[in-house]
């Protein structure tokens, strides 16, 4: 029985140790996180809306800063739907009788189901819109309102049909004005606009107008008594009531006036100027009330102090008396108007409280301790800039208040009687860049076990007792994950194992994704856990309107180091966030950014590159040799810079022809490991491959022709080693390239399908669209042959020998093939694994489908057979018919169901498993991450491994080797007595 038990306590550490975790179709939605995202919400654009009549509850809102606009659900803040609209400043709008929202931007008018997001009509004009309007009136007239500049600086306003979103009627204003605001309310339509007075201030125009026909009714010129020409911003329509008054103040803000629309009385009243502090921003609501009363909301904002000031516009008598001011409060505060029963309600929300007022008093009705959870990701506090709310009353006394908070740093969240509800990271949509980083724990062993292999033995000894001392710290934590790790080896759930860091990383899908955004910010996810958010700063302060540019982002030992324009970089810890080093305002005119040419075997050297292409290096006593720098001013002219002993000098120029511009260029990644060098053909023979890190894809375009050439080089010595040409181009679209071991493709939309893409010219055909044209490049076209350059040891670009001088003809062979895409490849890269022993994939970004795909490498072979079956030899290699058109199978969408908007760059790292390769897309919106394996985990055990199988087979052979061994044992102790 020893052996039995021996055997069962080994099947018992086969449950203790870790398993391989799987890759396969079935594991969608656990390897793999999308982050959805809407973008920054806008203040004037975001509201809580019932999408139905019959609905009892509401959703909320927003037209964001990236044009999206979305539904979320307030109770968890997931999307109900979302839809992205052209780029540009957009207004939003709800129609309180038909359940849809009204969008605008870019001069068109689009119509949505509030429920569902469906589009129910649009209407697209010439010009943009300045302002909209919803008809809220429960008569049959109703509409909806927009203004807008035409030619000649006139106003147009025009009325579109509710329901089906046809033009009713038009208004022009020829008086040429400036345009402001609309409001449509019982009293009629009015449209806004104002001009320069003769002497002094500004004079407000109100136009009233028939919203039956458009007819205008009156005419009244108002004196502002200040100058709103340079702050357009301090003139403000306020429709929530129905009686839409025009609010306007000075600058600086000391007095406020009101005109009720429709009316020529003028109302004036001086602000509080509260502990001497002047006002520095008002925000300016509006409520009715009983017996014809406005209730007049005023938030005025100082350097450090918020307060409130409530007066009352009593519309009969036409005066203006201040009912009420809340205390004054320190620190980022919002105010919000929530409504029920026609009952006002006043929400005051600072980073302590949620304070509940009525709108007739000052009294408190409700007060609530702010309990937001902590969010350690974020290094800056959260300062509250707008709030939208609404309230639930059950009984006399008994409030409930839910309102979304809109924060400085572009996040939003949820908090409900000041419990937060949730939290929606919206800062970090707009990435621009993105690089890989591996975790600390694994740079810290690599760090450690290199500066003992460099040291003395006694140093060496002492440093690894210290390691181990500290390794003994994880002893508890590996203790307290073994019933987690017990549960992972039976049921194979690996998301309870990716909560701990204690589990390690056994096959290095824990990495990390360093990232940039145009908004000035830089964040840290853990793609191994579900794209969780470790860290994130605001890294520069960006002004409205202007968007942060980053060149690059390189990652050395924990450390990142991000590279701006004019030679400004920062310098970031990877693992907390932590600035190290800022250099973002020592930027010089004249140069275009900074890099390490650390590739080098001396210590890394500083190049600068400068925006006309040239280079230079401040280090003294550079050695550079054999080194060569490709840069792009510009001009479009790219450069090859070879760094010699001395100063650099240039090696080689591209210049494109008369009228072209570079359009793509493309090299090989900085990982890109080659398995074999050559392809093993079904009758044994060998295809080498065509291999030389060098290779750098030049793609251009004619304006003129139109035409795109595509241009191989090697960027050691700047020879053109083959040369593609492609006429009848549409040079407005964009153009993708990659390049990896010895192929490369690329994307254009073109009126025909190349041929003979091999002879550097394409037959001609009727097939029109997007193409993708597959070239392999070889040593040689006959089998087994190593080409013009096979004798040799070893040759080079930069100086070549006299019989590689000789030889005129050492380009590679190429064989080239076209493929017609049903929708536009906006980005390719490839599949990264450690070895390159697995084939690469092709992952492309489809816009049109809100997708990225894995193409496989066997089906973007130029070797496929084209006008027949493939023989039994090319079966073997994996080949088959070639077809023109490339259908997109739905099996290769790496985001499955999901859709992944505005993503626009996808990069890829090798994990510790050959067969795996790691994956991250971002862009303007969406982040999504998964595992790609192109060819199937080979080396991964899948969800569908039956454990229990096995284990109830080692179990069961381990009872019957106990079984069976003593009767084995008497049989041989029998057999040998009987033999003597």
């Amino acid at each position: 029985m020893r052996f039995g038990v021996a055997r069962l306590i080994l099947a018992l550490c086969f449950l203790v140790t870790r398993p391989i975790a799987a890759t396969f179709a079935d594991e969608a939605y656990h390897v793999d996180f999308h982050h959805v995202l809407l973008g920054a919400p806008q203040s004037r654009t975001t509201f809580l809306y019932r999408p139905a009549l019959t609905s009892k509850a509401s959703l909320l809102y927003t037209l964001s800063d990236r044009a999206v606009l979305g539904a979320v659900n307030p109770k968890d803040g997931s999307i109900i739907w979302r839809q992205q609209l052209s780029n540009g400043n957009g207004l939003l709008k709800a129609s309180s009788r038909s359940g849809l929202v009204i969008s605008t931007v870019n001069g068109t008018v689009q119509a949505w189901d509030a429920a569902d997001g469906r589009l129910v009509w649009d209407w697209r004009g010439l010009e943009e819109l300045k302002a909209l309007e919803v008809s809220q009136m429960t008569s049959d007239d109703h509409g909806v309102y927009i203004l807008s500049q035409g030619s000649g600086g006139r106003a147009l306003v025009r009325k579109l049909s509710e329901d089906s979103g046809a033009l009713i009627w038009e208004y022009q204003d020829n008086s040429g004005d400036i345009l402001h605001g609309l409001s449509i309310s019982a009293q009629g339509l009015f449209y806004v606009a104002l001009h320069s007075g003769i002497l002094q201030g500004s004079r407000i125009r109100v136009t009233s107008l028939n919203p039956s026909d458009g007819i205008a009714l009156a005419s009244i010129t108002l004196n502002a008594d200040t100058d709103l020409s340079d702050n357009p911003l301090a003139l403000s329509i306020e429709s929530a009531t129905s009686l839409p008054v025009l609010v306007w103040f000075d600058h600086p803000v000391k007095s406020l006036w009101i005109n009720v629309l429709g009316t020529n009385q003028v109302l004036n009243t001086r602000l509080s100027q509260e502990k001497g502090r002047s006002i520095e921003q008002l925000r300016i609501q509006t409520s009715a009330s009983s017996g014809g009363v406005i209730d007049v909301i005023v938030h005025c904002q100082s350097a450090m102090l918020h307060w409130l000031e409530v007066y009352q516009l009593e519309t009969k008598v036409e005066s203006l008396e201040k009912a009420y001011q809340l205390p004054s409060v320190e620190g980022p505060t919002a105010f919000s108007i929530a409504v029920h029963n026609d009952n006002t309600y006043l929400v005051r929300t600072t980073q302590r409280d949620v304070t509940l007022f009525s709108c007739t008093s000052d009294n408190i009705l409700g007060r609530w301790a702010l309990q937001s959870k902590t969010h350690d990701h974020f290094s800056e506090g959260y300062d509250i800039t707008y709030a939208v709310s609404e309230i639930v009353v059950k009984g006399t006394s008994n409030y409930a208040v839910r309102s979304a908070l809109l924060l400085s740093s572009g996040d939003w969240k949820m908090i409900h009687n000041g419990e937060e509800l949730w939290f929606r990271p919206e800062s970090l949509s707009g990435v621009i860049t993105a690089a890989w980083s591996e975790m600390a724990s694994q740079q810290s062993i690599a760090d450690e076990l290199a500066a003992e292999s460099h040291s003395n033995v006694g140093t060496a000894y002492v440093h690894r007792i210290k390691r181990h001392m500290r390794d003994a710290k994880k002893f508890l934590p590996w203790i307290q994950s073994l019933p987690d790790r017990f549960t992972y080896s039976l049921l194979g759930h690996e998301h309870r194992l990716q909560q701990s860091s204690a589990t390690g990383n056994s096959f290095g899908f824990h990495k990390l994704v360093i990232g940039a955004t145009d908004s000035g910010r830089l964040f840290a996810l853990d793609v191994g856990n579900n794209g969780k958010v470790l860290w994130t700063i605001r890294a520069s302060v960006i002004q409205p309107g202007q968007q942060w540019v980053v060149e690059s982002i390189e990652i050395d030992k924990g450390v990142a180091l991000i590279h701006i324009p004019g030679g400004g970089s920062l310098t970031v810890n990877v693992t907390q966030g932590s600035i190290l080093e800022d250099k973002l305002q020592r930027t010089k005119r004249g140069l275009g950014t900074e890099i390490n040419a650390s590739n080098l075997p001396s210590p890394a050297i500083l190049v600068h590159i400068k925006t006309d292409g040239s280079i230079s290096i401040p280090t003294q006593g550079h050695s550079g040799q054999d080194t060569v720098i490709v840069t792009q001013d510009e001009k479009t002219i790219i450069r090859g810079w070879f760094l010699g002993t001395s100063k650099p000098s240039l090696a080689w120029s591209f210049v494109p022809k008369p009228r072209e511009r570079i359009a793509s260029v493309a090299a090989r990644p900085s990982h890109d490991p080659v398995a074999s060098i050559g392809k093993a053909l079904g009758d044994r023979n060998v295809l080498y491959k065509f291999l030389n890190p060098n290779v750098l894809v030049i793609g251009s375009v004619s304006i003129d022709t139109p035409s795109a050439s595509f241009y191989v080089l090697d960027s050691t010595s700047g020879r053109v080693m083959h040369t593609l040409t492609h006429p009848m181009v549409d040079v407005t679209k964009g153009i993708a390239c990659v390049v990896s071991e010895n192929w490369f493709a690329y994307t254009v939309f073109s009126d025909i399908t190349g041929g003979n893409a091999s002879t550097g010219t394409d037959s001609q055909s009727t097939n029109r669209g997007y193409q993708l044209v597959v070239s392999e490049l070889l040593e040689s076209s006959t089998i087994n042959d190593r080409g013009t350059l096979g004798s040799a040891s070893n040759s080079s670009g930069l100086r070549p020998n006299q019989a590689e001088a000789d030889i005129q003809d050492n380009n590679p062979y190429a064989i080239s093939q076209t493929y017609l895409l049903p929708a536009e490849v906006s980005f390719m890269t490839v599949t990264s694994t450690l070895q390159g022993i697995t084939p690469r994939s092709l992952l492309c970004v489809i816009p049109s489908l809100n997708s990225v795909i894995a193409i496989p490498r066997v089906v973007t072979d130029p070797r496929r057979p084209m006008g027949r079956d493939a023989t039994s030899a090319e079966v073997e290699e994996g080949l088959f018919r070639h077809d023109t058109i490339l259908d997109y199978d739905p099996k290769w969408a790496l985001n499955h169901m999901r859709e992944v908007q505005g993503v626009q760059k996808v990069i890829t790292s090798a994990s510790l498993l050959e067969s795996t390769s790691l994956v991250f897309a971002f862009g303007t919106l969406d982040m999504f991450g998964t595992r790609v394996a192109p060819i199937g985990g080979f080396d991964i055990l899948g969800k569908g491994f039956n454990r229990f199988q096995l284990i109830g087979t080692v179990v069961a052979l381990a009872l019957a080797t106990g079984l069976l061994a003593p009767l084995v044992r008497k049989k041989q102790t029998d057999s040998r007595w009987k033999g003597t």
